[in-house]
């Protein structure tokens, strides 16, 4: 998808000239968000962190305006419809057995209705105290997290300073460039809880739809779990991840106005909110796996483990709370996207590679992952095996040799990541450059 004639073939970081853009993106994301929080404060909050984000833009990349941005903008909006499609069609195997456990429970509900009318069963279920408690949970963890990095900013600001980031920190203090992460981070977390809060708010589940959809849940659990050993079945979470991020870094309006806010904040536990994404993209991802259609307390709990286990592998800064272990531990080279790699645009974890990352030449032990893997062996000790599996990505076992099948080669776009270096504007290269890493 070409929605744009700027010489970027690839997007990896904001410019002037998308400001615009990214105003839409926020105007969007407020207006998403806004009528799913329960107080008047919660809406002004929300705005004045939406307005921060925009100063910030405004400071660190300026601001231009181009007739080429109405374009972009109209031709993304009419066609994301169909990515959005696709991307259905992409997650069916997750999304059909929710569609399916939801209506059933619904026309189960409807045949009971007569019978229980006065009961407790038919009593709204207090879906609210179930979101919010646990958005307050998670976000008590991200304070946490802001507290330790501003602690120890020096830290972060010399490890910063020694990789691609050190021109984009130089702009303002790090205290700023740490609240900025917390902002965005806090922000892409509602824009994942708005569609369902949205749905519940439309829907009033009761207390005996919540506790059908859970036995569903069971039942389905049970049956596919025998199903995925055999691979008559599969998670398409990954591969759909894999697929939206190569997208957003080939599309300047999937990037600036979806995926963009998640590479403008330094790399850190703060921008973590469930599956490395920006703002809308958070909540097109959600649709598509149909979340709002899933039971209110298994969304919780699926929530809390993906949210605060991507706050935890995207703290890229060692010697800071939460610490990079994990990272290291997981072969987690996500690590290498956000200090200038190309790829991986998959999700890269022990036992699991996208072998489009691989086929199209990503190599695990690169100047990005050496320098990483030094900052945390000098910072927070580190076993000398650990670093060689990191690099060699040893876990993961062979590789497919054969050519991917994703989209990104079907279509033959592979070589935009090779030509990203020509792009006027700062296109990414597919690995980093040696003289970056200090």
């Amino acid at each position: 998808m070409n929605t744009t004639t700027s010489p970027r073939r690839f997007f990896m970081r904001y410019h002037a000239e998308d400001f615009p853009l990214f105003l839409l993106s926020l105007t969007l994301t407020g207006i998403l968000i806004a009528p799913a929080l329960p107080r008047r404060f919660e809406q002004v909050l929300l705005v004045s962190a939406l307005v921060y984000l925009a100063c910030f833009f405004l400071i660190r990349h300026g601001a231009k305006f181009e007739s080429s941005v109405l374009r972009v903008a109209l031709e993304g909006m009419a066609r994301y419809p169909a990515i959005l499609a696709r991307n259905w069609r992409t997650a069916s195997h997750a999304a059909m057995p929710i569609a399916a456990v939801f209506l059933l429970a619904l026309t189960i509900e409807h045949f009971l209705r007569p019978s229980l009318a006065g009961t407790k069963w038919l009593s709204p279920f207090p879906w609210q105290w179930a979101v919010w408690t646990l958005f307050l949970l998670i976000t008590l963890f991200r304070a946490i997290i802001l507290i330790a990095h501003l602690r120890r900013a020096s830290v972060v600001r010399e490890v910063l300073e020694k990789s691609p980031q050190r021109k984009t920190i130089a702009v303002l203090s790090i205290h700023h460039h740490i609240f900025h992460a917390f902002i965005t981070g806090v922000v892409a977390h509602l824009s994942e809880v708005a569609p369902c809060v949205l749905f519940f708010m439309l829907t009033d589940p009761s207390n005996l739809r919540e506790t059908l959809l859970i036995a569903g849940y069971v039942l389905w659990t049970a049956i596919a779990i025998p199903l995925r050993k055999r691979k008559i079945i599969k998670k398409p979470f990954n591969h759909l991840f894999y697929l939206n991020h190569t997208r957003d870094h080939q599309s300047r309006f999937l990037f600036t106005v979806f995926h963009g806010h998640h590479h403008d904040a330094i790399p850190s536990a703060l921008i973590g909110s469930g599956g490395g994404t920006g703002f809308l993209e958070n909540a097109a991802l959600g649709l598509s796996m149909l979340e709002p259609l899933r039971s209110i307390m298994v969304t919780q709990v699926i929530w809390l483990k993906a949210i605060v286990a991507d706050m935890v592998i995207h703290q890229y800064i060692p010697g800071v709370f939460p610490f990079t272990k994990a990272t290291v531990v997981l072969t987690a080279h996500h690590v290498s996207h956000h200090f200038g790699s190309a790829r991986p645009l998959g999700i890269v974890f022990r036992g699991y590679v996208e072998s489009g990352d691989m086929n199209n030449g990503y190599k695990p032990n690169n100047p990005a992952t050496r320098w990483f893997i030094s900052e945390v062996e000098r910072r927070e000790r580190l076993d000398p095996e650990l670093s060689r599996k990191f690099l060699s990505l040893n876990d993961y076992g062979v590789v497919s040799k054969t050519p991917s099948t994703s989209t990104e080669a079907r279509a033959g776009t592979a070589p935009a990541m090779e030509e990203a270096t020509s792009g006027a504007g700062g296109g990414a290269t597919p690995q980093p450059d040696p003289a970056t890493f200090g």
